[in-house]
């Protein structure tokens, strides 16, 4: 299967330079890509569905003695997955597959459930490659259906678009007897904001790191005070994020974080009741151990801001042997010192059996060689993806600073502002070079005063698929440079988010907010310009100022504002 990525590549090699995980190999193994068949992408979607698959469809055989005939429709034929790479290429007009960039077409996330059970492979736009440790595998009928969950979200408004989703597999066939040189494996699924949302989302927002270091820890810096800043995120936590180690043990033998932009890590750790007077396991700090920290590798320069980045998976040699009654849990680390991380996830999936490897070490009987496992950190399962480069934002397009702008007697409307063809009404923008300056003079409102937003690219009857789901998020100024995943970025002075007016249904429900229209709290301060953007569509912006003079030094620290809520702190 043919993947073009062009000259990128080029920039991406020095950066593939680091270790990376090699696979497991068998005489008998084959390598398999799988697809599935096309689809449609519409204008602007960002659209969390569910399909059905197989465990290859469409297989092609890349190399090694098997057969295609083995992913058949039904066949019952039995084998191990012992590496499953993830990907998604756009089909062209003229049939070439290509990987698109990240600021084109964003894989938001893809989840294959596998049958009679849950989450087992998954991916985001970094495309973790889970690979087996020798001797352990996935074991599955090649005819098999699975469940797929794709969210693919389209940054642009183009249309006429198709994807496949693909992977590829590394394949080794059971026998007769069984094999006794792979062990099946299981995947328990840790989500820190799993299930019962269907959509496993949290905000992680400037101001919610408790202690103030600007990294914002969830769920464990959750207030548990309803008054207090982001106690809103306690509706998000899931016991997901845990799990409780059943009769016969368990042993862990591989595992691999998966986080958004902003994200800094996804840390593991076991928790054993001991002999304190608590009978739960993890109520005192004795009782905790450490396991692994599946670290984000960025190669962006600008930080922690883009999906220019890798994770860190467990090293090949990484054992972990539990007991009945360990509790396993995850949580996931953000950045929130320059910006707000809306609908964020953390999850960990956990590949594990009951059978004991001799190689397995316990993290209470044996804590010194578990210390050591953790110390030395996880690897990488690949280096750069050049489709990940993140290279349009921040470009200069020669637009001027709306703050800059007279508004030349433009005010908002009373109805307020329209949002039609993914352009804000009076006011708004699209971050192209060349845009018309007359268009950009920010409307003005009196001290006091509210603006409402509508969004007429998604009403009601319109199926959720000619729908449209934009967002108003404050950013800083000046907020009008060239679109992509790290810029513009939620970081205006003040934090303001509308969430995705639109109307989700199914399982895009818990995506929108279920309205298309939002209305600011007061806007108070004389002389601001607010300037906002959409961060579904990041090339919409727009400015609101509000009317008098700030009485404030023109200087760069008071050129930029933000749509301000009543009772809103900075961040």
């Amino acid at each position: 299967m043919l993947l073009v990525v062009g000259s990128l590549l080029v920039l991406a090699a020095p950066a593939s330079a680091a270790k990376i995980l090699t696979r497991a190999t068998y005489p008998d193994m084959s390598t398999f890509s799988c697809r599935t068949n096309a689809i449609p992408i519409y204008p602007g979607q960002n659209l969390n569905d569910f399909d059905i698959t197989q465990t290859c469809p469409n297989a092609e055989k890349l190399s090694g003695p098997g057969s295609v005939a083995d992913f058949t429709a039904g066949s019952k034929v039995e084998g191990y997955v012992t590496r499953f790479k993830p990907s998604m290429v756009e089909i062209k007009p003229s049939g070439k597959l290509v990987t698109p960039s990240v600021w084109d077409l964003h894989l938001h996330h893809v989840v294959w459930l596998a049958p009679n059970g849950g989450p087992t492979f998954a991916s985001g736009e970094e495309k973790t490659i889970p690979k087996m440790p020798q001797g352990y595998g996935f074991k599955v009928a090649g005819g098999a259906n699975w469940g797929i969950n794709q969210m693919i979200h389209n940054l642009t408004a183009s249309d006429n678009r198709q994807v496949y989703m693909t992977w590829e597999i590394d394949w080794v066939p059971e026998k007769t007897p069984a094999r006794t040189d792979i062990e099946p494996i299981k995947i328990r699924w840790l989500d820190v904001a799993g299930a019962p949302h269907i959509y496993p989302v949290f905000d992680a927002e400037r101001g919610f790191d408790t202690n103030g270091d600007g990294k914002y820890v969830f769920p464990d810096e959750v207030p548990t005070d309803p008054a207090a800043r982001g106690y809103e995120e306690r509706e998000n936590i899931s016991n997901a994020r845990q799990w409780t180690v059943g009769p016969g043990g368990a042993t862990l033998v591989f595992g691999s974080g998966h986080l958004h932009p902003g994200g800094l890590n996804v840390d593991l750790k076991v928790a054993r009741d001991g002999p304190d007077a608590g009978t739960v396991a993890g109520d005192d700090p004795s009782e905790v151990r450490q396991l692994f920290r599946s670290r984000a590798k960025y190669y962006e320069p600008a930080g922690a801001v883009s999906w220019d980045v890798s994770m860190k998976v467990t090293r090949p040699d990484w054992r972990i042997r539990l007991k009945a009654g360990d509790r396993v849990s995850i949580n996931v680390t953000y950045d929130v010192r320059k910006a707000s991380w809306y609908e964020s996830m953390g999850i960990l999936p956990l590949a594990w059996t009951k059978k004991n490897d001799p190689a397995a070490k316990d993290p209470f009987d044996d804590q010194a060689a578990v210390k050591a496992m953790y110390d030395a950190g996880g690897i990488l399962s690949h280096g750069r993806l050049p489709e990940n480069i993140d290279y349009k934002a921040n470009k200069n397009l020669g637009l001027p600073n709306p703050k800059r702008l007279k508004s030349k007697g433009k005010k908002v409307p009373k109805r307020g502002i329209k949002i039609s063809s993914f352009l804000y009404s009076k006011g708004g923008y699209s971050a192209t070079r060349g845009f018309p300056k007359r268009l950009m003079r920010p409307p003005v409102i009196n001290p006091g005063g509210t603006v409402t937003f509508t969004n007429l690219d998604a009403l009601l009857p319109d199926p959720q698929n000619e729908q449209a789901w934009h967002s108003i998020t404050s950013c800083k100024a000046p907020c009008n440079k060239g679109s992509g995943i790290g810029y513009p970025l939620a970081s205006g002075p003040i934090k303001f988010d509308s969430g995705q007016l639109g109307f989700g249904t199914g399982t895009s429900t818990e995506v929108t907010t279920g309205s298309n229209v939002y209305t600011t709290p007061k806007l108070t301060k004389p002389g601001h310009t607010y300037n906002y953007f959409c961060r579904i569509h990041p090339f919409m912006r727009g400015s609101i100022r509000v009317k008098g003079k700030s009485g404030i030094k023109r200087s760069r620290a008071a050129s930029s504002g933000a749509l301000a809520p009543s009772g809103a702190l900075p961040g």
